[in-house]
Formats: structure tokens, C-alpha cells, sequence
């Protein structure tokens, strides 16, 4: 009996973040209102404010949640043989995470700018970047890339800004290629060799 209290508890919360996902992007954040998240997701107010502590606490669930689908994604690229394998497989993982995610990333780009409302979310904006962007450098330094901290910087905003190019317009932007492309530019052909952008990137 217990369990299923709790199931049907969890599928409440799942259904109120995916309804204050949902108004936060079409609306944005300081729009929506928890009497519009409420109907949105077809609850009462007093049972939202029952798992949650208004709409901070529903930002900071989504993040908590979103966030740990993406450590589970790329601890999955952790086995790989080699540095050079975990490394295309990372960069691969990082596109497919924000196109299975998209209405989560599209949030997170909007409030990138808003400090007022990333106060509360430190961990997510500020701590697990830099934890990807140290292994980024780790990987790069295992491969054998001249400057791996610089390197790891470079492919972190370019990852990261594909990523956003993408969230505003999906239909249309090569996001496979893209990937493709980052792979090859930052991955050197040979163990030892420069890394950066190649020969055929800055021609």
C-alpha cells in the first residue's frame, strides 16, 4: 500500500514539474505563476505546495533532476578504451542529452542571464560546468593535446554554443554533423599531435 501512495506521489511531482517546464518556457519564469503552473498540470494549489515550495523549489527540482540525467548520460561514456573513444563518445552524449532534453535546455539558455533567479541554482550553473570542463581536460591530456586546459575551455564553449544554436532552432540546425565536426577539429590524428582546431579548420 505503501508503494503505491508513493507512486502515485512521484507521478503528482512528475506531473507538476513537466507542467512548470512547460509554462516557464512558453512563458517564462517570472510569468508563470503558481496558479497557472497548478492548472496546467491539473492539480490544486494547496497539493503543488504540498511537494514543492513554490515556484523556486519547482526550478530547482527541474534543475536537480535534468542535471542528474546528465551525469547518468555521461557516466555511460566512461567505459570507453581508450581517451580518444570516451571523448568522442562525451561529445556525442552532450548533443543527444539536449536533443532528448530540449525544453529543459531551452529553459536553462533563457535564465542563463538572469542572475536574480540562477542565485538559487549555484550547483547547476556554476560547479557541475566546471566538473565537464576538468574532464574535458582530463581526457585531452590523457590523449596527448598540447594546452589541454585551453583545449578543454575551446571545446567546452563550442559544444556548449552549438547546443544553444540548436535549442532555438532544432528543425534546422545540423546538429549530428556539427558533432561530426567537433570531433574530428578537436581530436588530434595521432596521439602527441597539437590539438585544436586542424589544418583543414583554419583553412
Amino acid at each position: 500500500m505503501d508503494e503505491h501512495l508513493e507512486e502515485i506521489r512521484e507521478q503528482s511531482r512528475t506531473k507538476i514539474l513537466e507542467g512548470a517546464l512547460r509554462l516557464f518556457v512558453r512563458h517564462g519564469y517570472a510569468a508563470t505563476s503558481v496558479r497557472m503552473i497548478a492548472e496546467e498540470a491539473g492539480v490544486s494549489q494547496g497539493l503543488l505546495y504540498n511537494y514543492f515550495d513554490g515556484k523556486e523549489g519547482l526550478l530547482r527540482s527541474i534543475f536537480e533532476r535534468s542535471m542528474e540525467d546528465v551525469r547518468e548520460s555521461f557516466e555511460r561514456t566512461s567505459g570507453g578504451e581508450t581517451p580518444r573513444d570516451r571523448l568522442e563518445r562525451l561529445v556525442f552524449a552532450a548533443f543527444d542529452i539536449v536533443r532528448s532534453k530540449l525544453p529543459f535546455w531551452r529553459l536553462a539558455y533563457q535564465l542563463r542571464m538572469q542572475s536574480d533567479v540562477l542565485g538559487g541554482l549555484e550547483p547547476y550553473v556554476r560547479e557541475w560546468p566546471e566538473s565537464i570542463r576538468l574532464h574535458l581536460e582530463e581526457l585531452l591530456r590523457a590523449i596527448g593535446v598540447a594546452s589541454p586546459a585551453l583545449e578543454a575551455r575551446l571545446l567546452f564553449a563550442a559544444i556548449d554554443g552549438a547546443a544553444q544554436h540548436y535549442a532555438i532552432d532544432p528543425e534546422r540546425y545540423p546538429l549530428e554533423e556539427v558533432a561530426g565536426a567537433l570531433v574530428r577539429r578537436f581530436l588530434p590524428a595521432t596521439a602527441g599531435a597539437p590539438g585544436g582546431l586542424t589544418q583543414e579548420a583554419g583553412s
